[in-house]
């Protein structure tokens, strides 16, 4: 496959839906570079026993979010993060090579690198041994079914990964990376920033890519419901790390706990200006979530001493003012909740259940104080309006004599 030439030359006949932009710019190595302007979204999935549809069924929506896999965006121009498109991808390497891209991958790099307990989609032995994923609230969920394969498919250990990751280096005999079974000009093209024309991300092959003060650090995160993973690699100094998780809770944050770490063991600590980042954030969000507890809780308590003292008292009736104000906060926590930490919000857009339970936070377990502290002080106003300060008596002075003229 030439990657510079036009994607649809490989997809035996499939076609991109028409759209204003120029299509032979969607190419293999734009793809790669989320650079090709193709639609956001992914294959969700089945339930185990259904059958899932075919790739260009899935291409053509069958199973992915946000409808069809399309050009929503200008070519070449900018970043536009699409595991869609990887899809034209899988299709086309299964067009060249007549046999289905999960077996032609297994045949061809999988097993020649030694990845044994790897595979694109689940098998019987693996799907034996897998770790089973769970959603925010523990729940364990199903192996889901996948029509696609390409975007997020890979089912490995964290040490077959691994061995991908050192096939990307030198190895210690000093002989050139891909292990015989990349081409060494392949795997230095992964790490050549691709030329976005009004964009200065930093994105090669599949990688995103950042420099750690003098070292090149490539980075690939990646998710499906229940399972979260994330990939650093270091070619140049052959540092690399895999972590995978079996949670919905697994985000960045969490991954940094393992990585930042790690980093600072390294010559240099490549990572330290994005672990400093995060390490701001996370103290930022238990911050704002002590403030918002320890302000709702003033309240709180200084609306229950003013009753205990008679100074508030509940009114013998409440306007229709009043009434909003006190179901008002309830409403907003209520909503807070159902956004970050329920799957109803995707639901509504056509998601599946429980594709995520929680929103996209880089930090949720540290933003979980917010959330605390945000429902601290909503339930502290609604106090506060229930039982407004008391219509007292005026204290009046007994008579004193008066002087008769």
């Amino acid at each position: 496959i030439d990657l510079d030439a036009p994607i649809e030359t490989y997809l035996g006949g499939w076609t991109l839906p028409p759209s204003e932009f120029d299509h032979s710019l969607v190419t293999a190595r734009a793809i790669l570079a989320h650079g090709a302007g193709l639609s956001k979204g992914g294959d969700s999935g089945v339930d185990p026993g259904e059958v899932p549809p075919s790739l260009p069924e899935a291409m053509n929506g069958a199973t992915m979010e946000y409808g069809p896999v399309r050009v929503t965006h200008p070519p070449g121009e900018a970043y536009h993060y699409s595991s869609k498109g990887f899809t034209l991808l899988e299709l086309a390497v299964e067009t060249v090579t007549g046999e289905p891209f999960s077996e032609y991958v297994a045949r061809e790099i999988l097993r020649p690198l030694g990845m044994s307990s790897s595979a694109f989609g689940w098998t019987p032995e693996l799907e034996v041994r897998a770790a089973w994923g769970h959603d925010w609230y523990a729940n364990p969920l199903p192996h889901y079914q996948h029509a696609t394969k390409a975007q997020g498919g890979l089912v490995a250990t964290a040490g077959d990964v691994a061995r991908f990751l050192a096939a990307s280096m030198v190895d210690g005999s000093g002989a050139e990376p891909g292990r015989g079974v990349i081409s060494p000009d392949a795997v230095r093209a992964a790490f050549e920033p691709f030329p976005f024309t009004d964009d200065t991300s930093e994105v090669g092959l599949g990688y995103n890519l950042h420099l750690g003060g003098q070292t090149l650090v490539a980075r690939k995160s990646g998710d499906h419901r229940g399972y979260k993973a994330i990939v650093f690699l270091m070619p140049k100094t052959g540092a690399g790390l895999v972590i995978l998780a079996n949670s919905d809770r697994a985000a960045p944050g969490i991954f940094a706990d393992i990585a930042c770490p790690w980093s600072r063991a390294l010559q240099d600590d490549p990572l330290e200006g994005v672990c400093s980042q995060l390490g701001l954030l996370r103290g930022a969000h238990v911050a704002a979530g002590l403030l918002l507890s320890v302000t709702g809780a003033t309240v709180i308590g200084a609306v229950l001493l003013g009753w205990r003292r008679g100074r508030r008292a509940p009114p013998r009736s409440y306007s229709v003012w009043r009434k909003t104000a006190a179901v008002l906060p309830i409403l907003v926590v209520t909503a807070w909740w159902s956004y970050w930490y329920s799957d109803i919000p995707l639901r509504l857009q056509g998601f599946p259940p429980t594709f995520y339970t929680v929103r996209a936070t880089l930090w949720p377990t540290a933003f979980v104080w917010v959330s605390l502290g945000a429902t601290v002080l909503g339930l502290s106003l609604v106090l506060l309006t229930i039982l407004p300060t008391a219509n007292l008596p005026l204290k009046t002075r007994a008579p004193g004599p008066t002087r008769l003229s």
